[in-house]
């Protein structure tokens, strides 16, 4: 749900008796460092052929890249700590390119990577958006079957940068 501050105000719990409730809310610069070092700590045994001031160029500016062009970015915080976050990138036509899924190890596997995807499926399909493209690392079986699992299909392979990636794609329906 928007508040009248354009802020995401959404309480998710996560599944298997975890106490702990993430409230989704749109990225401000405030959370810039907690953000980074989730993006980082999920970049961990991946050997990217471009330096990481190159990788992490949209992370810096997410409000150009993101929230200013018809995308969206989010975080989730549990106790006041980023435990999540995502966004999507919009593109010409009626799609956007998801980007930067990320959910703190310690947190996986509780629904809260889901629940970050069906609110930012929310925010694209009411923007006019009808479908998701992206990619990731073919090494990341786990996160290969979430996407799977959640109805998302497989349109090819390549590479970014050195590390082998699946593409995916999903039409977004109401």
């Amino acid at each position: 749900m928007r508040t009248g501050s354009g802020m995401i105000n959404k309480n998710y719990r996560g599944k298997h008796n975890i106490t702990e409730i993430m409230k989704l809310v749109r990225y401000q610069p405030k959370f810039f460092s907690e953000m980074i070092a989730l993006h980082r700590s999920a970049k961990v045994g991946f050997v990217i052929n471009i330096s990481e001031f190159e990788e992490e160029t949209d992370l810096r500016s997410i409000e150009r890249i993101y929230l200013n062009n018809g995308g969206e970015f989010l975080v989730g915080l549990s106790n006041n700590s980023i435990i999540a976050m995502g966004g999507f990138q919009k593109l010409p036509d009626a799609s956007a390119e998801l980007r930067r899924m990320r959910i703190q190890k310690d947190y996986q596997g509780q629904g809260y990577g889901g629940q970050l995807l069906k609110e930012l499926e929310c925010i694209a399909l009411n923007s006019g958006i009808i479908k998701f493209t992206f990619e990731t690392a073919k090494a990341r079986p786990l996160t290969l079957k979430f996407y799977r699992k959640l109805g998302h299909i497989e349109t090819g392979e390549g590479f970014y940068n050195g590390v082998e990636t699946i593409h995916f794609q999903i039409l977004l329906l109401k």
